[in-house]
């Protein structure tokens, strides 16, 4: 079995479950959230284990440092670094035999001293931030280990890195959602992070602690937070009632609405870690004025400017031609009566507006207009390649999407509504990307904060950061499933926090992916004809693709593709608004 088959089977787990151990200290806290917890007893390691094993056991129990610690002599309890992030690795690893046996200070081997190698295949590791990193690659350390003088083995030299297998993090830690706003105010923007799984009443305390220390390192300068420079007063622990008070301080002048958009971003991000009704105080006083105890139903829908309108079925390019997945009709308008040769298309996230990729003499050429209408030519951007457009979300209901993304000749640029109700082009900054190579396709996440892109056949999630002067660059790229990801043709946002793709691979044609890279889910390849050559998504949709035969469908990565009755046939690039 190949390495990347191997990884696969074990990815294919439902990863959201775990989270990795890292000490709460590092946030604000009044007092310890787990007093009242009584500690587990931990247990001594099986004295019948061999230097192997007894490395081997060590790793799985990482994710549990004071486990962990009962494996090392005396001295290495006190030099190893309980406490640092960890690194997470495959299920599949080995402890073997060194090929140079440890020697003494007389270059003889040492009896009772062993050197372990261990071999592992690293997936990421967890920053700082509680975010996690996707990183492949193979490692390799020395372990020493000694017999001590009861017979038993302990490890005296441990790696420096904390390794955890991936189902033991699973054990161990807890995803959890944190949530921030878009630059405008206007769209909750989730964050993945992961704390320590137990204890179990101490979560919603670890949590609003994450939320409080602000975004992850890479959506840092992308998101917004009406929270920060706020504290936690006391922890969150649910008193008798079941209530779970949230009491912050150094609250300072806040307005009315951004006291609710703090409320909003406390709910959701205790959403999936409590059941109780919230009491969200500052110095025990009302958060927002007359709003005491907070649910999820009390929030407006943030979201609701991501999710595109039940009555906006999708559509589809074929043959030059606009078309509506929900009847097969072509749309009205040139894009959808021949004047144009659509090359590919993007509807905005409200329906109102399309912009087109359309065929000329002198190579592709977009446009932009209202949905139906005569379609704007952008002037000043000319390019022999250029990939399906994707539109920025509009910064309010009452305000036209003014934005569209596409990348001409490798370059990726942004296309503006001027003053003149027209059009400009204008480039933004990729350099990061570079190295990853050509980008073939790029997608906006529909709240604007993330772009998910195919370069070089590998699917990259890069943060969109603007500056105050109105400029937009793609920074801090991350290559998600790198090791068997290779293939990519399409990409797409099922929601904020996932992708799907669309590959070349034939076993692995379509996948789903958390934004972080952590969580894979794999598609059913029954009724498909590989290779994929277009993808969409949406909130609420089901996939679309199209492979060598038609266009189909599917609800969910356990569902059967059935073959769309307006897929227009084997050429055919579906497209949900966004």
């Amino acid at each position: 079995m190949t390495r990347s088959r191997a990884l696969l089977m074990v990815l294919s787990v439902l990863l959201v479950a775990g989270c990795s151990y890292i000490p709460d200290s590092s946030s604000p806290h009044a007092v310890r959230d787990d007093g009242q917890q009584p500690q587990p007893t931990i247990a001594e390691p099986d004295p019948g284990l061999d230097a192997y094993d007894l490395v081997r056991e060590f790793i799985h129990k990482s994710g549990n440092p004071e486990a962990a610690a009962m494996y090392l002599t005396e001295d290495a309890k006190r030099t190893w670094d309980a406490d640092a992030a960890p690194k997470i690795i495959s299920d599949t690893f080995a402890t073997v035999p060194n090929r140079k046996p440890s020697v003494g200070d007389t270059g003889t081997p040492e009896d009772g001293v062993k050197t372990v190698t261990l071999q592992v295949t690293l997936i990421g590791r967890l920053g700082s931030d509680h975010a996690f990193v996707p990183e492949i690659e193979d490692e390799r350390y020395n372990v020493l280990v000694e017999q001590q003088p009861n017979g038993t083995w302990r490890i005296s030299h441990p790696p420096k890195t904390r390794f955890v297998p991936l189902s033991d993090f699973e054990t161990s830690y807890r995803s959890v959602t944190v949530y921030y706003f878009d630059p405008d105010l206007r769209v909750t923007v989730p964050d993945i992070r992961y704390v320590a799984a137990e204890p179990v009443r101490g979560l919603p305390s670890r949590v609003i602690n994450v939320l409080l220390s602000g975004p992850s390192d890479t959506m840092r300068r992308s998101v917004v937070s009406p929270l920060e420079g706020v504290k936690p007063r006391t922890n969150v622990v649910p008193d008798d009632s079941g209530i779970l008070p949230v009491d912050l301080t150094s609250v300072g002048d806040k307005s009315l609405e951004q006291r609710k958009q703090m409320a909003a971003q406390i709910v959701l991000s205790l959403q999936a870690v409590t059941s109780n009704r919230l009491r969200i105080m500052v110095d025990g006083a009302d958060l927002v004025p007359g709003h005491r105890d907070w649910r999820l139903r009390d929030l407006p829908a943030y979201d609701a400017p991501t999710k595109p309108d039940s009555d906006l079925s999708g559509l589809v390019v074929a043959d030059g031609v606009v078309r509506s997945l929900r009847n097969g009709s072509p749309i009205e308008g040139p894009a959808g009566n021949g004047s144009y040769l659509v090359l590919s298309a993007a509807q905005s996230v409200d329906g109102e507006h399309l912009a087109a990729v359309v065929s000329t003499a002198a190579g592709p050429l977009l446009r932009v207009g209202e949905f139906g209408g005569f379609l704007e030519e952008v002037t000043g951007l000319e390019a022999a390649t250029m990939t399906r457009p994707t539109w920025l979300v509009s910064t309010s209901k009452e305000v036209d999407p003014t934005e569209v993304w596409t990348v001409a000749d490798g370059e990726v640029v942004r296309v503006v509504r001027t003053s003149e109700e027209g059009w400009k082009a204008i480039q933004v900054s990729s350099s990061e990307l570079v190295t990853f190579g050509a980008i073939t396709d790029l997608r906006l996440s529909r709240d604007g904060t993330r772009a998910a892109i195919v370069a070089g056949g590998r699917v990259v999630v890069a943060s969109v950061v603007r500056d105050d002067k109105g400029s937009a660059s793609l920074r801090y790229p991350r290559q998600l499933q790198p090791t068997y990801v290779q293939t990519a043709v399409g990409v797409d946002w099922v929601n904020q926090e996932t992708l799907v793709v669309g590959t070349q691979d034939r076993a692995l044609p379509v996948l789903g992916m958390s934004v972080d890279g952590m969580k894979v889910e794999i598609f059913d390849r029954n009724n498909l004809q590989p290779p994929i050559s277009a993808i969409a998504a949406a909130p609420d949709r089901d996939v679309l693709v199209t492979d060598s035969g038609a266009m189909s469908s599917a609800p969910g990565a356990d569902q059967l593709w059935r073959q769309h009755p307006h897929g227009q046939g084997p050429d055919s690039i579906p497209f949900y608004p966004g």
